[in-house]
Parts: structure tokens; sequence; C-alpha cells
């Protein structure tokens, strides 16, 4: 999955803009994760059970669905435009 990330930003990137994406690419890859682990430590305190599981899948659900309502934000493509 590395390989293709990287991939589509070498193509999609500018050659002046290649190294700036390279870096974005690798901090968000980086927040990911850290996000991730302090994730399964907040729900996962000393076990994991069904309780934190359940917990877990509800945080999910409520990043998925800002992810969604932001992807289909129509104002956010007329701020691009107007650049």
């Amino acid at each position: 999955m590395n390989l293709a990330n990287q991939n589509a930003v070498y193509f999609q990137a500018s050659p002046k803009h290649i190294g700036a994406s390279a870096g974005l690419l690798r901090t968000f890859m980086y927040m990911g994760a850290i996000l991730s682990s302090a994730t399964n430590g907040l729900f996962f305190k000393s076990e994991a059970n069904t309780k934190g599981i359940h917990h877990l899948a509800l945080f999910s659900l409520v990043i998925c669905f800002i992810l969604i309502v932001t992807l289909f934000d129509q104002s956010l493509s007329k701020i691009e435009k107007n650049r």
C-alpha cells in the first residue's frame, strides 16, 4: 500500500512540489499511526474486551461520518476554484 501511495504522489505532484508532497504523505502516515495507537490505548486500557471493541467501532463510525461529510461538502470545491 505504501508503494502505491508513493507512486500516486510522484505521478500527481508537479516536479516543483514533489518534496513537499512526499513530506506531507509521510507526516499524515505518522499521524494516523499515532492516532490509532492512542485510540487503542484509550479503548483497551488493560485488556481487549467486547466493551472496548464496541466503543472503538462507534469512534470509527463517527470519524467515517466526519470524513464523508467533508468529502461531499460543496463549499470546499468553491474555495479551491477561487484561488
